[in-house]
C-alpha cells in the first residue's frame, strides 16, 4: 500500500528569463515499510520534491498525498506526517545531542519513559553515547549529522525523509547508520532517502527512482532495475599511468576506459578468470598495481542509465541536424 503518492507534480521557479522547470510531471509512489531511494544529479529536482512533500513549497500542478491526507491543500500536514533530516547539519549551539533529541521526541508526543529509552537506544545503536552530553558547538560534523538523524528517528512520523544522511560520517558509523535506517521500516514507517552515496545505500534501498532534469527517468524495485540494466556483470578498477593503447581491447571485456588515471573494465561474470589472468600479465609488466574486482553496483546502474539517456539525446540531435 502506498503511503506517499506524488502524482503528476510540476514546479517552475520564476526568473527573469522565464523560469526554471524543477519538476516536470513527476509521479512517485512510496509504499509502507519501504526504503525508497531518490537519486539524481545536482539540480535534478530532488530537493524540490522533498520541499513540496513537506509543504514548504506549493506545486504548480499535481497532487501529493501522505497517509491519505492532501498535502497540497493542507501544507502544514506534510511537516506533521513526515519527520526530516535536512541536508545541512543543525547548529546546536550550547545544546547537547541528548537534549535536542529529547526535545524533538517530546514535541512529537512521546512519553518521558519512551524519550529516555529510545534516546539511549539510538545513541548506543550509532555508537555516539560518549558525545551525548557535550555541547553541540564542540562536536564534529559527523556527530552533528548523526544527531540530526536521531532527531528525525526518535519518534518518526508516518514517513522519514533523510537528505544525505551520511555526509561527514566516518566509515564505521556509516555502516551502523545504514542499519538504523533499515530498522525504521519495521513498524511500517516509510523512508525517503535522498543521497549521492548510491553504492553505500544499495543494501538499504527497496525501491528507487532516478530524477534527471526534473523528470523521472526510471523507478521501481531497485534489485530488478539493477538486474535489467547491468545484468550479471563485474567491474575491474585500478590506478594506472599507462596510456590507453597499452591495454588493447580484450575480447572478454565489453567496455574498457581510462578516466583521470583510473582504469575501469566491465565484463560478464563468467569471464572473471580471463580478467584475472589479464591483470596478472599487466602486473608482471609493471603496468598495473593494486586493483579491485567487484560485481556491478547500483551506482554503476545509475551511471549507465543517465549516460545512456545523454548518449541517446546526442544521437537524436545528430539525426535532426542531418
Amino acid at each position: 500500500m502506498a503511503l506517499i503518492e506524488i502524482d503528476h507534480v510540476s514546479k517552475t521557479y520564476k526568473s527573469r528569463n522565464g523560469g526554471v522547470l524543477a519538476n516536470d510531471d513527476v509521479t512517485l509512489h512510496i509504499d509502507e515499510g519501504k526504503v525508497f531511494g531518490l537519486f539524481g544529479h545536482n539540480g535534478a529536482g530532488k530537493t524540490t520534491i522533498v520541499n513540496q512533500l513537506l509543504g514548504l513549497l506549493q506545486p504548480d500542478s499535481g497532487s501529493i498525498v501522505v497517509a491519505g491526507e492532501d498535502i497540497v491543500r493542507h501544507r502544514e500536514r506534510g511537516r506533521y506526517l513526515c519527520s526530516v533530516q535536512p541536508q545541512g547539519s543543525v547548529p546546536l549551539g550550547e545544546l547537547t545531542p541528548r537534549a535536542v533529541t529529547r526535545i524533538m521526541a517530546k514535541l512529537r508526543g512521546a512519553s518521558d519513559e519512551e524519550v529516555a529509552r529510545k534516546t539511549d537506544e539510538l545513541f548506543e545503536r550509532l555508537d555516539i553515547a560518549e558525545w551525548a552530553d557535550q555541547p553541540g558547538n564542540k562536536l564534529s560534523g559527523g556527530i552533528l549529522r548523526l544527531t540530526g538523524f536521531c532527531m528525525a528517528a526518535i519518534r518518526p512520523g508516518r514517513a522519514v525523509v533523510l537528505d544525505e544522511p551520511t555526509n561527514d560520517v566516518d566509515p564505521v558509523r556509516r555502516r551502523l547508520l545504514w542499519g538504523a535506517i533499515r530498522d525504521l521500516t519495521r513498524d511500517g514507517t516509510s523512508v525517503l532517502l535522498v543521497t549521492h552515496s548510491i553504492s553505500e545505500a544499495e543494501g538499504a534501498v527497496d525501491e528507487m527512482a532516478i530524477l534527471d532534469e526534473g523528470r523521472v527517468l526510471v523507478q521501481g524495485n531497485a534489485a530488478k532495475i539493477k538486474a535489467e540494466t547491468v545484468g550479471d556483470r563485474m567491474k575491474l578498477e585500478a590506478i594506472t599511468t599507462a596510456p590507453r593503447s597499452v591495454f588493447g581491447d580484450p575480447v572478454w571485456a565489453d567496455q574498457l576506459e581510462i578516466l583521470e588515471g583510473q582504469l575501469m573494465v566491465s565484463f560478464p561474470s563468467n569471464r572473471a578468470a580471463d580478467a584475472l589472468g589479464w591483470v596478472s600479465q599487466l602486473q608482471e609488466a609493471n603496468v598495473m598495481g593494486d586493483y579491485s574486482l567487484r560485481e556491478m553496483s547500483l551506482e554503476d546502474t545509475y551511471i549507465q542509465l543517465v549516460g545512456s539517456k545523454k548518449n541517446f539525446e546526442k544521437e537524436e540531435e545528430a539525426t535532426h541536424a542531418n
